[in-house]
């Protein structure tokens, strides 16, 4: 995102002259011009709504890949996708906590799915979405480099502890009321998103579609956001939209891409909420004295025995996922404070485990 250096902005070419659009922002990061957040909302919900010619949605895919989006941009084109959503109502209690998750992982156990299940089992709703399991095999993501195959999934995971993919928003709303976890592929939240993400099989590299399925409200109330990337520079461009937003977000750098704090190494966990920032925990850059123990394997049987020992109180959580836990559970109004969130973390575990 073009952060910090004087903006050309162009608001008057309208979304129906894409040969003038892509003269004005194909022109690489330091020449192209910027849309307003009115354009970049026009525009963007015109390529949702599938009236772009395929050459058109090509071209401007590569075009933002190479200038970057800039702030008013990345809020228009948010704006526009949740302008074309079906309403899911949220339980009552405390704010749901909404988990993009489509990079899955390949070298360390994907715990995505025990973060989200410790938060349920303290009664937050957690809504996950990714690419795992939707009923339009269109939209699978199915590059060499990036074959999901090779990785295991968020989605994969929690189907084999018992919680399969929601198809429909009435068994969404079900789950997210019975289960307080509802895990929902993309292409059934938001097929137009969907549509326009599956591009990435075509021109093979990650464009604002990627960016913007991190950073959309699903509900249409109030929620608490995670926004996780793999590279360090990427986290001022997920601040800068949380704080000008106004959103409720834990932003940090993930394992592997994922939303879930590494368990072997804390990573800062910077809170936005009502445009302030606060950095709840540190990076943990002290030396490692113990490392904790994580499955040899990080296939979906191998981690789902390592997540029910943890849930069972047969295993200690990881400290960096109980920080982590224990920051959603204070930011979406289940507990007054981080002192309070932990311990009924461990109170809870030890509590299984006893029963066990």
């Amino acid at each position: 995102m073009t952060l910090g250096r004087s903006l050309k902005i162009t608001t008057m070419i309208p979304t129906q002259d894409i040969p003038g659009l892509l003269s004005a922002v194909a022109r690489g990061a330091d020449s192209a011009f910027h849309l307003s957040r009115e354009a970049a909302r026009a525009l963007f919900a015109k390529w949702l709504s599938g009236q772009l010619p395929s050459t058109a949605q090509g071209a401007l895919w590569i075009a933002f890949r190479l200038k970057g989006e800039t702030l008013p941009e990345l809020l228009g084109f948010v704006a526009a996708t949740e302008g074309c959503l079906a309403t899911i109502k949220a339980p009552a209690g405390p704010k749901p906590v909404v988990l993009p998750s489509y990079n899955g992982a390949r070298r360390h156990a994907n715990l995505l799915p025990l973060l989200a299940l410790l938060l349920a089992r303290e009664g937050v709703p957690v809504l996950i979405h990714g690419s795992y399991g939707g009923p339009a095999e269109e939209t699978a993501l199915a590059l060499p480099q990036h074959d999901p195959s090779a990785r295991t999934s968020t989605g994969e995971i929690l189907a084999h502890l018992g919680y399969p993919p929601v198809i429909t928003h009435h068994a969404l709303h079900d789950h997210l009321q019975r289960h307080r976890l509802a895990y929902v592929p993309l292409d059934v939240l938001h097929l137009r998103l969907a549509s326009m993400l599956s591009l990435r099989r075509v021109l093979g590299v990650r464009s604002s579609a990627h960016t913007v399925i991190k950073l959309f409200n699903p509900f249409k109330t109030s929620v608490m956001q995670c926004a996780a990337v793999t590279h360090p520079a990427y986290l001022d461009r997920m601040r800068a939209f949380f704080m000008a937003a106004g959103s409720t977000a834990l932003v940090f750098r993930g394992a592997e891409g994922e939303p879930v704090a590494h368990a072997r190494r804390r990573p800062a966990l910077i809170g936005i909420d009502a445009g302030y920032e606060h950095e709840w925990f540190r990076e943990d850059r002290s030396p490692l004295t113990h490392i904790t123990e994580l499955p040899d394997e990080c296939n979906a049987a191998t981690t789902c025995v390592f997540i029910g020992e943890i849930l069972a109180g047969h295993r200690a959580i990881p400290e960096p996922i109980r920080d982590q836990a224990a920051c959603l559970l204070v930011m979406s109004g289940a507990v007054p404070d981080l002192a309070s969130a932990c311990a009924k973390l461990n109170v809870s575990s030890k509590r299984v485990g006893q029963r066990s």
